[in-house]
């Protein structure tokens, strides 16, 4: 197909029913000719460069769309004022209904993004707005807020949220704000740049209490993100988190995601919620792409480890990058046009370790289960050892470092797969490792851990971590998770938020059984190969640090060493689980 001719439109002018004006960068074909609309909604600024391996709004256009790039409510180019989720709803289905009308539109209107780019899709899509015909979510947001959006087991997802909050604080916002006054606008920017510097070297997230940093933060960080350091799971913004995809919707979807994005279970669960609907004939089957892949890497390559160039976004096969499964796939639902997505599975998966890309109808499910049992000397056998127990102590002044991991925070805290030497030569680190494998092994799925443990503590924490270590002794983290004891009985291993219970200390010396997802994972061990799982107490800053005296971080620096202890045997099965296809 011939490209056409683009036109790019700026300050395009939304009126919403309040009177507030949102603003766009619209990218059509310079002939007018009506086509379908793809509208993106961005809180990041709609001119900033976008990845155009993910979604190039040119060439996209080009092929006979209309791409329109909003500036979410408060944000760049438009009025009002920024609450992060709250107009989304409202702003988004009333944008879609504007651009279904417009002289250029041919009525039917897509929605694309990834992050809160996806977030806004589904909040529009959840008032139903007359022309919205198909969704593509990538690294989704929503229904996880208490399963690594904002918490992960009971505790804060504090180098994310404490990240995100200093970024969209950004440079250009504080430059607008106060552009009327000069002199206030350089002191204030200068405020910024100190606390960016603090941020990207990891210092800022050492305070403690962690309110003493209020002095430092604007508004948007005072407002919006420091207080949820100091409230529970379950709180009035997870609910409202939570309801960004709570419904399936009937429109095609398709979702993007990545292994070591920290919406992982998010994009996977918005998958399976749509299969589930589209089984019932009230929606299409959806589509589903997960790559080895972050919130904000798509290229496959880590400072530690390379699945190689096909893993990359741009590639993938030989399929094309996503930008052009983008136009393909919404040339096939909004064009009618399904011969355009022939050669592409509905569901392309990356498996690490063999790296290589596999097609499937739909998401498969394991083809078995398998458990590894923790044992005396740091062994992990098939079958429970005879009894014992490993002790290590858990200073929260002296936290173990995040190195790795499906993070998202900026700075010296790189996410995605990484060498745990320097994390695994730690006193209070400890690890279990298999013999050598003598034929590949495929994980596949959920992995969890259920272990026995207890402390001297009223409350702690609990990371688990698996790692492949190769035959040159050489440990990568694939997965982990973390238990806040506190919270052991809300969460249940799913990681997800149980409403209706409260946290309950532990009783200093008492063993419990805790149960910790580490997500899901794709990754097959090759002959030679062995598994390992870390345990431990801390991952700082990714997780807040408990304090092991029932208090929180947030608004309070009294802490106590406390002495772990993890036990093993037919009487304390301590286990991982995964599934293995």
């Amino acid at each position: 197909m011939t490209a056409r001719p683009v036109l790019i439109e700026q300050d395009v002018e939304t009126p919403l029913p309040d009177g507030t004006v949102l603003r766009s960068t619209v990218y059509r074909p310079a002939d007018g000719e009506p086509c379908p609309v793809l509208l993106t909604r961005t809180p990041y600024g709609r001119d900033l460069a976008v990845n155009s391996a993910y979604f190039n709004p040119t060439t996209v256009a080009a092929a006979g769309y209309v791409v329109i790039m909003q500036d979410c409510r408060g944000r760049f180019g438009s009025d009002g004022d920024f609450d992060p989720s709250v107009n989304e709803a409202s702003d988004g289905a009333a944008t879609v209904e504007w651009a279904a009308r417009l002289p250029y539109a041919n009525g039917s209107v897509g929605m694309w993004g990834r992050s809160y780019f996806a977030e806004t899709q589904w909040r529009a899509a959840s008032l139903a707005p007359a022309g919205l015909a198909a969704l593509a979510p990538g690294i989704s947001a929503g229904a996880n807020a208490n399963n690594g959006s904002l918490y992960r087991g009971g505790a804060v997802e504090l180098g994310c949220r404490f990240s995100w909050g200093h970024a969209s604080a950004s440079a250009n916002e504080v430059l607008r704000e106060f552009s009327e006054d000069a002199e206030r606008q350089g002191k204030e920017f200068q405020s910024w740049l100190d606390l960016d510097r603090s941020f990207a070297g990891g210092d800022a997230f050492d305070a403690l209490p962690l309110s003493d940093l209020s002095a430092r933060l604007g508004t948007f960080m005072n407002r919006h993100i420091l207080p949820s350091a100091g409230e529970s799971p379950g709180n009035g913004f997870t609910r409202l988190w939570d309801e960004t995809s709570a419904k399936p919707v009937p429109l095609p979807t398709l979702h993007i995601g990545g292994w070591f994005d920290i919406f992982c279970p998010s994009t996977l669960a918005q998958y399976a919620m749509q299969l589930a609907h589209s089984r019932t004939g009230a929606a299409p089957v959806p589509r589903l792409i997960m790559g080895p892949w972050t919130h904000t890497n798509f290229s496959g390559g880590y400072a530690d480890v390379n699945f190689g160039v096909n893993a990359a976004a741009s590639v993938m096969n030989g399929l094309g990058d996503l930008s052009g499964l983008h136009t393909a796939w919404f040339d096939a639902v909004l064009k009618d046009r399904p011969e355009s997505m022939g050669r592409v599975p509905a569901v392309l998966l990356y498996f690490m370790g063999e790296n290589q890309w596999r097609g499937f109808d739909e998401l498969p499910s394991p083809n078995s289960h398998r458990s590894w049992f923790l044992g005396a000397d740091g062994t992990l056998m098939d079958t429970p050892a005879s009894g014992g127990s490993i002790e290590y102590d858990y200073d929260p002044l002296d936290p173990v470092p995040t190195v790795g991991g499906a993070t998202m925070i900026h700075g010296a805290y790189p996410a995605g797969p990484a060498k745990q030497h320097a994390v695994e030569a730690r006193a209070d680190v400890l690890t279990f490792t298999t013999e050598e494998f003598e034929e590949p092994v495929t994980l596949f799925g959920e992995v969890t851990a259920t272990f026995f443990a207890a402390s001297t503590a009223v409350d702690t924490d609990f990371v688990v971590r698996l790692c492949r270590v190769a035959p040159d002794g050489t440990s990568l983290s694939i997965a982990d998770g973390i238990v806040r004891a506190s919270w052991r009985d809300s969460h249940a291993g799913t990681g997800l938020f149980q409403p209706g219970h409260a946290p309950s200390p532990i009783e200093p010396g008492r063993a419990y059984e805790y149960s910790v997802s580490l997500w899901q994972t794709a990754y097959t061990f090759a002959a030679g190969d062995r598994l390992r799982v870390q345990v431990t107490s801390s991952c700082h800053p990714r997780w807040d640090r408990n304090l092991n005296t029932g208090r929180l971080a947030y608004d309070s620096a009294e802490t106590v060493v406390a002495r772990q202890t993890i036990l093993f045997g037919e009487d304390h099965p301590s286990r991982l689980t995964a599934g293995i296809l």
